[in-house]
């Protein structure tokens, strides 16, 4: 009789490089990728509020290139009728969705600004992407091991931008470890409570503030991997209460190297 003994190795964990790599080739061959100028993504979407109960949905539009990038949700809502986040040509564009007031999303971007210029609000959706070219937005990356993602293993890449983020800001990206598609993008922000101020009574709350973008639903066009579902959640916690707010975008179609007016990076009437 013959006894056969099989050894289980332990895969060797990939660096953060090979890991970026990886993730760069699974959108799709460089050829591919370098063909890309500007894209164009269209599709419907939907936005649901808790507290207080408010629902939405409409048209999706977002369009991106190297140096802009341009959202524009419309929520048939009265008290939220659309949503508009640009990135235009090193400026950030939050326009108010009513009189004087953001929504929750476009003041947390508004705080929170290193989302938008460093290449990270949408992820691999857009092209300004930041993981297509790491080194071109500053900071650093560092690979924080791994994590279940709807059971699921991920890479963990913490994100430390170049102006010093504070510590209490943290920023993290989640590649599937078999596919090496980028599904979650995590940001949270814990505000310490502060000391009284001169001509203040009390202790200034804190807050726990939690950005989560989900990414699913991966499809091959023209040669380029991308998600289909894309879910965006954010949540706030506080004496105030507790808040938590959802929109989400069912992609219809990517459209590649469009030809757009030269105006077109704008929220302004043309």
């Amino acid at each position: 009789m013959t006894f056969v003994f099989a050894g289980i190795a332990q895969a060797q964990e990939l660096k953060l490089d090979e890991v970026i790599e990886k993730h760069v080739n699974a959108i799709g061959k460089q050829e591919a990728r370098g063909l890309i100028k500007n894209r164009l993504i269209t599709g419907v979407n939907e936005f649901n509020s808790k507290l207080p109960v408010v629902t939405g949905g409409g048209k999706a539009i977002v369009v991106s290139d190297k140096d802009n990038f341009f959202f524009l949700l419309s929520l048939n809502s009265k008290e939220y009728p659309y949503e508009k986040i640009g990135y235009f040509k090193d400026k950030v564009s939050l326009p108010f969705v009513t009189a004087g007031a953001r929504s929750p999303l476009g003041a947390f971007l508004a705080d929170h600004s290193k989302l938008l210029d460093s290449g990270l609000f949408m992820g691999s959706m857009t092209a300004r992407w930041i993981l297509l070219d790491p080194t071109r937005y500053g900071g650093r990356m560092v690979l924080g091991g791994t994590r279940k993602i709807d059971g699921r293993k991920a890479y963990v890449i913490e994100f430390y931008p170049a102006d010093g983020a504070s510590s209490e800001f943290t920023l993290r990206l989640f590649i599937d470890a078999e596919s090496f598609n980028h599904i979650r993008s995590e940001y949270r922000h814990d505000i310490s409570p502060r000391q009284d101020t001169f001509g203040q009574l009390g202790r200034q709350a804190g807050a726990k503030l939690e950005l989560i973008e989900d990414y699913s639903d991966f499809r091959t066009v023209e040669g380029i991997t991308a998600p289909y579902s894309y879910k965006c959640k954010f949540g706030s916690s506080s004496q105030s209460g507790t808040f938590e707010y959802s929109w989400s975008i069912k992609v219809a179609g990517y459209f590649y190297n469009q030809n757009l007016a030269a105006d077109f990076y704008t929220f302004d009437a043309k």
